[in-house]
């Protein structure tokens, strides 16, 4: 940098580069000027909230001391709410490597698959656990450490990709990864990974329809292959060589087994009537029943429907009317009638959810409302429940027409949209549209909470005096969402009174698990702030007219 003499106000930016030599060759840059408004206000400080759309639950644990470098934070009170620190974990780099070479030579050397390794039981740590668990995922998440006597190869095959033509195992690969809630499905869920271990086991369904009733059924031909001109002199002439194709077929049909031949053809890029006569060798007629107890529960449940039209159905006892005094139970998971199983639903008197793996059609499923068109006389509004998709099927709940159930607005993400920006205390969320009364704000989402972990965060918020708790039922903490670490829009409402408020807050059940939306109580017309009354708890010590704080 230098200064010319002639105008210092311009500074001059001289660049030198040098080649291997050692001969320089310097030439100028121009500099731009940029002028700087002394008068700009800085924005305030706040702290990072990485946006959401969906509830999560990760563990309260102290993996370092918040506002460390702040003299007046609690931090010895706030560590006494822990038993342990991340930090204190007992981790040798040297022990995880000669595991790592352990099973590199028994893979390597002696083919050992790492399926079998893992099976031995002769290491510390299982190498799968799951898909972000496991000695080979951790290995993973570090540099490869090179030691002498070690090797170059830092087990990338450990970490296999399945043949393309083996489908069971693709499948089984990609379906661990997905949530098995299934109103969830997500991949990488941190929601229900903890109640619902992903699994990449499929299949098991059982056929309904024989191969004659498929072709007695009626459709037009697919093409002058299609099963539905193939005659029985036909049957014994298909040989597939290849075994892959056989097995593709066998796994399609394990997922689906009374999906027509025309759709699996497609799938299996093979003739519909070649298709057709290797399902008859998987599935021969006489081995087709009717009624199936121990496999498909959908069919079971609608059989069973069927066999009691001329006696009473059961007296069942449910209570779980007020859904706001307790926290829903995990779906249930098992084949056939919850009250043969005597699952978790049956023993604690509970409705199963639209995720119950014992299928709609269960006794003891919620019934939902008969509603043509829902309004504030629903008997799922007025149970303070979403209606559900597949049972409340006259209010179109699923979704399949352009006018859809008005009570799903949380479960469809039917939201108004709103913007963040700076109100007169902090930030604030604004209006971008009109809104009329009932519209839906948002689903306020963070992280999933207990009481025990609301404790151990209790130093926190009395320090930086920002509490975004919300709890599910005012007369329990077993279930609390915690906005302040990740949120979205709808952490952002400020407090006004009850008189000034224009949005409040509705605790529902949806889809067997509890969410807290927020609804306009009168309209709102755009650029306005909307706001929220927090509630006389929010405010213990200092009454309801508290102003928020600047953050």
């Amino acid at each position: 940098m230098q200064i010319d003499s002639e105008n210092p106000n311009q500074p001059l930016l001289v660049v030198t580069q040098y080649d291997a030599e050692g001969r320089g060759i310097s030439y100028q840059l121009e500099m731009e000027e940029i002028s700087v408004d002394f008068t700009f206000e800085a924005h305030a400080p706040y702290e990072s909230c990485p946006p959401i759309n969906q509830s999560i639950r990760l563990k309260v644990t102290a993996d370092f001391i918040p506002y460390g470098d702040e003299e007046n934070f609690p931090v010895m009170e706030y560590l006494d709410q822990f038993q342990s620190f991340a930090w204190e974990e007992d981790f040798d780099p040297d022990s995880e490597m000669i595991q790592i070479e352990t099973v590199r030579r028994l893979h390597k050397t002696w083919d050992i698959s790492i399926k079998n390794i893992d099976r031995m039981r002769i290491l510390p740590k299982s190498l799968r656990v799951s898909y972000n668990d496991g000695l080979l995922w951790e290995r993973f998440q570090r540099d490869f450490l090179r030691w002498p006597g070690g090797t170059e190869d830092d087990m990338e095959e450990a970490c296999f990709e399945p043949a393309a033509d083996d489908l069971r195992a693709r499948l089984s690969s990609v379906l661990g990864t997905f949530c098995s809630n299934l109103n969830c499905l997500r991949t990488l869920c941190t929601t229900h990974s903890s109640l619902h271990p992903q699994s990449g086991s499929f299949g098991g369904g059982r056929p309904k329809m024989t191969n004659q009733s498929m072709r007695l059924s009626e459709g037009e031909p697919c093409g002058e292959e299609c099963f539905r001109l193939t005659d029985e002199s036909y049957m014994d002439k298909v040989y597939w060589e290849n075994k892959s194709d056989l097995e593709t077929l066998k796994t399609i049909l394990s997922i689906s087994p009374d999906l027509f031949p025309c759709r699996l053809a497609d799938l299996c890029f093979k003739p519909c009537r070649e298709v057709f006569v290797q399902r008859s060798h998987i599935f021969p007629d006489h081995m087709v029943y009717d009624d199936d107890p121990a496999g498909d529960t959908e069919s079971h449940t609608k059989n069973n429907k069927t066999r009691r039209k001329g006696r009473k159905p059961p007296r069942l006892i449910f209570e779980d009317a007020n859904h706001l005094s307790f926290v829903p139970l995990a779906p249930c998971n098992h084949k056939g009638p919850c009250e043969k199983e005597r699952c978790e639903c049956y023993r604690r008197k509970r409705h199963c959810q639209l995720a119950c793996r014992c299928g709609t059609r269960c006794d003891r499923q919620y019934r939902g409302c008969e509603c043509k068109r829902c309004n504030l006389n629903c008997p799922c509004y007025l149970n303070r429940r979403e209606c559900l998709p597949g049972i409340c099927e006259k209010c179109d709940a699923r979704g399949a027409t352009d006018d859809p159930c008005i009570n799903t607005k949380l479960q469809r993400n039917d939201t108004k949209a709103v913007e963040i920006r700076r109100a007169d205390y902090g930030l604030g969320a604004f209006a971008v549209q009109d809104m009329e009364l009932g519209d839906f704000i948002g689903d306020y989402v963070g992280n999933m909470l207990t009481g025990g972990d609301v404790e151990n965060l209790d130093p926190v918020i009395k320090h930086n005096g920002r509490n975004y708790f919300f709890e599910c039922s005012p007369d329990s903490t077993e279930e609390m969402l915690d906005a302040a670490p990740v949120g979205n829009a709808t952490r952002f409402l400020n407090h006004a009174t009850e008189e000034l408020a224009n949005c409040e807050a509705r605790v529902l059940l949806v889809n067997g698990e509890h969410h807290i939306g927020f609804y306009t109580t009168k309209a709102v017309a755009r650029g306005k702030e909307l706001f929220l009354w927090y509630g006389d708890r929010y405010w213990p010590d200092k009454g309801d007219n508290l102003e928020p704080s600047s953050d």
